[in-house]
């Protein structure tokens, strides 16, 4: 039998390929990084060939340094950054560059979408259209780029993308098909009735599937890309949230997952899927079959931090640096409190406008208190999703915290802290590709199902990160100033030029 199983995990600024044995141990990783194209304000894109590219590389590299024969893969998985939008035309070339989930130009379409959604959005789709989505995008394109519009045969989303040059065979999952706006996440399907509604084809969505079902094997174009073996079989895989939740063991209630990557969520598995009437926060499909995730996804994570470092600071000094820096500022950072929209929001607050905020700024700050600030601030929103899951009953014992946030002991205590519970982290610095890696190995045979791979590969640390009581009442305090905060700030925002 194979002994060996590799994974691809499509990320917003750079896709690293993992190799694994059956057992979780990490043989190899190789990383390559890729652009953001911001050609106007509230524009993100990316290039779909750029991805392939330094996708194809990674995968090269991994194999080579895991020093095994291609053969000896029994399967592939995939993770990748969801939400948004490839779209081929008749040559399967890309017609436009990829609209990916940063993306905030089709604001007025996602309003649109809701309206005309009306009761399907309670009985269907579960979750709110919100700009970066690709049926956001899909209408933002028919509206704005008709001769575009009018070229697309195929829709997929970004790690499909990487999946049809693999191995030629079109289609998606469940996990990653529920974040696009146009699925019903109640009943495993594309909702057509609100594709045609709103005046789109149906015939460019792709086939849907489970995130452990074989897609496919590689082909000779796909082996010729990437030194894979022809015939190595490929599974469906999932958008990050599920293969990330995946990866950290998170596929029972009870377990919630604290992921602070270039964006943040805060996530649990359920098995019933729940809709927040208020539609703050998000329902997706996860990548076990016949369970949900229950997600607060924010658009502002890591990236506030990277911000302030290279381009307020510039400081070039490593972010563990920064984080000891925040060790040594009080809790609550005397005052000053940092709303993390720099990139607009969509939850718990859906405000495209909203915008980063220090307030509270006094001569006694110094630049600690900026780097502590600005961690809580992420913390704090995410604390806000919490309480919605709260509100709809969500079980929680425990966090399992993932991401570079993880990584920071500062960052961990700062989560215990402020979510209130005990943070524990996995022996897994890549989540997103056991994940994927799992997923594979499900697909592949080598165990009966996702549960019984998790109990083989997950490996949680001891000692988790427990919350200092002193801290607890000044984040409660400051919790709900940075409510007011934002608040506050609200109508300023919706006035601002951008």
């Amino acid at each position: 039998m194979n002994k060996y199983l590799a994974a691809l995990d499509l990320g917003t600024q750079s896709v690293k390929t993992a190799v694994m044995d059956t057992t979780g141990r990490l043989l190899a990783v190789s990383h390559e990084g890729y652009p953001l194209h911001t050609p106007k304000i509230s524009y993100v894109e990316q290039d779909p060939e750029e991805w392939w590219r330094a996708g194809a590389k990674t995968i090269r590299e991994a194999v080579a340094k895991a020093g095994i024969a291609p053969e000896d893969i029994a399967g592939f998985g995939f993770s990748g950054q969801m939400h948004g939008l490839v779209a081929l035309d008749e040559k399967d070339q890309p017609v436009c560059p990829s609209i990916i989930w940063m993306d905030q130009r089709s604001a007025a379409e996602a309003e649109e979408i809701r309206q005309a959604a009306g009761s399907l959005l309670e009985e269907q789709l579960l979750n709110r259209p919100v700009p970066g989505m690709m049926l956001c995008s899909l209408l933002w394109l028919k509206k704005n780029q008709p001769d575009v519009y009018g070229r697309i045969r195929k829709v997929m989303l970004p790690k499909d993308y990487i999946r049809f040059r693999l191995t030629g065979e079109f289609g998606t999952d469940f996990a990653d098909g529920s974040a696009t706006g146009a699925f019903s996440v109640a009943e495993h399907r594309w909702c057509t009735e609100l594709i045609e509604r709103i005046g789109l084809r149906t015939d460019i969505f792709p086939p849907v599937h489970e995130s452990i079902e074989v897609a496919g094997t590689v082909s000779s174009d796909g082996a010729a890309a990437t030194g894979l073996s022809k015939g190595t079989k490929v599974v469906f895989g999932s958008g990050d949230a599920a293969a990330q939740l995946t990866g950290n063991g998170v596929v029972r209630e009870g377990i919630i997952a604290c992921n602070i990557g270039t964006a943040s969520q805060i996530a649990a598995a359920v098995t019933t899927p729940h809709f927040d009437r208020q539609m703050r926060v998000q329902t997706f499909c996860h990548a076990v079959p016949g369970r949900w995730l229950f997600q607060g996804g924010t658009l502002n994570g890591g990236s506030t931090l990277s911000w302030l470092r290279n381009r307020m600071l510039q400081d070039k000094r490593p972010f563990a640096d920064l984080d000891a820096e925040a060790a040594a500022t009080p809790a609550g950072s005397e005052g000053l409190i940092f709303i993390p929209f720099l990139a607009g929001e969509r939850t718990p607050f859906l405000d495209p406008k909203a915008k980063g905020v220090y307030f509270g700024l006094s001569m006694k700050h110094e630049q600690g208190h900026l780097v502590r600030a600005t961690m809580e601030g992420v913390i704090y929103n995410l604390r806000e999703c919490l309480r919605i899951m709260d509100e709809n009953g969500v079980p929680k014992e425990k966090v399992i915290s993932s991401g570079g946030a993880a990584k920071g002991k500062t960052w961990r205590q700062i989560q215990a802290d402020i979510l209130e519970m005990p943070v524990y982290t996995t022996a897994t610095e890549e989540e997103a590709c056991q994940g994927a890696v799992i997923q594979a190995a499900v697909g592949a045979g080598i165990f009966d199902n996702v549960d019984e791979a998790c109990g083989a590969i997950v490996r949680i640390n001891p000692d988790p990160t427990e919350p200092i009581a002193a801290n607890i009442p000044v984040y409660r305090e400051m919790q709900e100033l940075f409510r007011e905060v934002y608040f506050a700030g609200t109508p300023v925002f919706q006035k601002l030029p951008g």
